[in-house]
C-alpha cells in the first residue's frame, strides 16, 4: 500500500469516528496536535478555548494567532478548526478547474479548511470560513487549492476569505494570548469563584486607586500580601478579569508585567 492510500485509508477512518463533526464542545476537529503532522514553522499547540470549553488544535503559529482573536470577539459564537471538505465534492471541482485535487503520491486526499466560524449578527446567526497564512506560503498551487476552497464554500452560500498574518492585530494578540489562560478559574490551584468574588470588588477598587502608577507586578504582589493569597494569585486573578472583560484595558497596547496597567472601564460589579 502507498503512503497516499495509507493515508487515504487513515482519514476515511477518522472520518467514520466523527471527526470533522459536530458543533460547539462537541466538535471534534478533522486533523488533531497528536496526529503527528509536522506543521510548517514547528508550531502545534493545543488551547482550551473561551467559546466551546474544548480544546482547540494549531498546525501554526499564525493559526494560533488567529484562534487567540476569534476567541477574544464577542460576535463570534463557535469555532471549528481544520474542518473537513466533502470529497466527491472537492474532486468535482478539481475536475471542472483542471487542476490535480490535494493528493499524496497520486492518491487524493481530504482537504480542510483552518477555520469554519459561526459569528452572531443582526439576522441571526451565519458560518463564515477563514483560511489563514503568511504571505511566503501563498504558492501558485495554494492559490489553487484556495480555489477549490472557496467555490466548495460559494456553492453552500458560506463566505470564505483569507486572513493574512500581517492584517493580524499583533499587540492584541499578544495581550490575549497574555491573559488567555485566566479565563477560567480552573487553570490556577488554590482559586475557585467564592475567593474571587470576596475580593473582587476591593482588588478593583485597588487598581482604579493606583492609577496606573506601579507596575503591576508589584501591585499584585502586595494585594497577594493584603488577602493572604499565594505569590501569584492576583496577577491571575487580573488576567481573569481582563479575559472576562470585568474591567478593560487598551487591548492596541502592549501589556508588560514590568509596567503599571491603566484601568480604562469597570464592568457593574
Amino acid at each position: 500500500m502507498t503512503r497516499g492510500n495509507s493515508v487515504r485509508k487513515y482519514q476515511e477512518n477518522k472520518m467514520k469516528d466523527g471527526r470533522g463533526q459536530g458543533t460547539g464542545k462537541d466538535y471534534i476537529p478533522f486533523i488533531q496536535a497528536s496526529d503527528n503532522k509536522t506543521p510548517g514553522d514547528g508550531y502545534l499547540t493545543r488551547s482550551l478555548g473561551w467559546k466551546a470549553e474544548r480544546i482547540h488544535h494549531t498546525l501554526s503559529k499564525v493559526e494560533y494567532k488567529y484562534l487567540m482573536l476569534l476567541n477574544w470577539m464577542e460576535i463570534v459564537v463557535d469555532i471549528r478548526e481544520q474542518f473537513p471538505l466533502e470529497i466527491n465534492r472537492t474532486l468535482e471541482i478539481s475536475e471542472q478547474l483542471h487542476i490535480p485535487h490535494a493528493n499524496l503520491d497520486s492518491v487524493p486526499v481530504y482537504q480542510t479548511t483552518d477555520f469554519m466560524i459561526t459569528i452572531r449578527t443582526s439576522t441571526g446567526l451565519r458560518d463564515v470560513v477563514r483560511t489563514v497564512k503568511v504571505v511566503t506560503d501563498l504558492t501558485s498551487r495554494t492559490l489553487e487549492l484556495f480555489e477549490v476552497e472557496r467555490r466548495y464554500f460559494e456553492e453552500q452560500g458560506i463566505e470564505w476569505g483569507i486572513i493574512l498574518e500581517s492584517r493580524l492585530p499583533s499587540i492584541m494578540v499578544r495581550n490575549i494570548d497574555w491573559i488567555f489562560d485566566g479565563r477560567f478559574l480552573a487553570s490556577r490551584a488554590g482559586l475557585d469563584s467564592e475567593l474571587v468574588e470576596h475580593i473582587k470588588s476591593s482588588f478593583i477598587q485597588l487598581l482604579i486607586d493606583d492609577a496606573a502608577a506601579t507596575p503591576i507586578q508589584k501591585l499584585c504582589l502586595r494585594a497577594d500580601n493584603k488577602y493572604g493569597l499565594e505569590s501569584g494569585s492576583c496577577m491571575f486573578i487580573l488576567k481573569h478579569l481582563l479575559a472576562n472583560k470585568v474591567i478593560h484595558t487598551d487591548m492596541q497596547k502592549l501589556i508588560r508585567s514590568a509596567n503599571p496597567l491603566f484601568i480604562s472601564k469597570v464592568a457593574i460589579i
